[in-house]
């Protein structure tokens, strides 16, 4: 064990701080004292135990905070409190700040440092970070491994029929229509399955009263209560969100209903094999009224993920 001390910053996402734990399990593997910085992931502390965690600042850092590590990795969201991070140790033309890039435009962002890492857009990010984690540590081979500790209590994907939809987003251009999410829900419970709507305690209201009492909409009060219902489950329906890189991360399939496929390959789950559903590439996008931009939930239709979903649950490499 080193006495060096390092802080991983994440974007506020909740599977950015999944992905961003590939990094900071490398790091503790080679005995470094790692922090990771985000809001939520306090929650799951019992399912990442080696790992320290700090909230997140709102706005900018007190640059003091940051002073009393030894190495920094920053993934950058143009975020203002990213944008303060970097142009702090840029200036002062520090080498202890690792800045990983998901897109880099020379124009937008400062000149990069031999310590950064761009990444290629056709990868999903859980192998992007391991990759740029790896080359940081000199190590030849790289690992999606992010150090997830499953508490013994749970059995993994024990409720075979138990088929969960995660139906809202925190970004409203990624959610599919809520009619779309109860056909496919319906759908499922014709079968043998049993659909489960998970959403956010805030969520669960509204969805209460979408669904009519027909599915369960649980309570879950802590993402660790969420956390151990998913692992318990068999798969995962849902927008483009952080609970698909969870669910993923925790060894589940994964059916992701999403606007744009050149997005998708490297911000799709990257844990446990999935599929993408995104709109037809035959859908025209004509100028002035972009009809698969801003209208692409019409173009997926419930009864093309219903089919999907079968599919796969029929195909033994899920």
């Amino acid at each position: 064990q080193n006495d060096m001390k390092v802080a991983v910053i994440c974007s506020k996402g909740i599977g950015d701080a999944l992905m961003m734990m590939i990094a900071a399990y490398q790091l503790y593997k080679k005995g470094y004292s790692v922090t990771l910085f985000q809001n939520h992931m306090h929650e799951l502390s019992s399912f990442f135990p080696f790992l320290t965690f700090n909230a997140l600042p709102s706005d900018t850092f007190q640059l003091e905070t940051l002073q009393t590590f030894d190495s920094i990795i920053l993934q950058n969201d143009n975020s203002r409190r990213s944008y303060q991070v970097i142009n702090f140790y840029k200036t002062k033309q520090l080498q202890n700040l690792s800045v990983f890039y998901a897109s880099y435009s020379p124009g937008k962002h400062l000149p990069l440092s031999p310590n950064d890492r761009t990444f290629d857009s056709t990868l999903p990010m859980t192998k992007n970070i391991a990759q740029a984690i790896a080359s940081i540590l000199n190590e030849k081979k790289i690992s999606l491994n992010n150090g997830i500790h499953i508490p013994k209590k749970l059995t993994k994907r024990q409720y075979k029929t138990r088929i969960l939809i995660h139906p809202t987003s925190t970004c409203l251009k990624r959610k599919w229509s809520e009619a779309s999410f109860l056909a496919v829900a319906k759908g499922l419970q014709k079968t043998k399955f049993e659909p489960v709507f998970c959403v956010s305690p805030k969520e669960r209201e509204t969805w209460l009263k979408l669904t009519q009492g027909k599915f369960l909409v649980p309570h879950f009060p802590t993402l660790k209560d969420l956390a151990s219902f998913i692992y318990e489950s068999n798969f995962l329906i849902g927008n483009e969100s952080g609970l698909g890189h969870l669910a993923s991360n925790l060894g589940l399939p994964t059916l992701i209903i999403a606007k744009c496929p050149k997005q998708m390959a490297l911000w799709r789950p990257g844990w446990y094999p999935g599929k993408v559903l995104t709109p037809s590439r035959s859908i025209p996008n004509m100028k002035g009224m972009r009809l698969k931009e801003n209208f692409w939930q019409t173009w997926i239709r419930p009864k093309k993920t219903l089919k999907t979903f079968f599919k796969m649950i029929k195909d033994p490499s899920y």
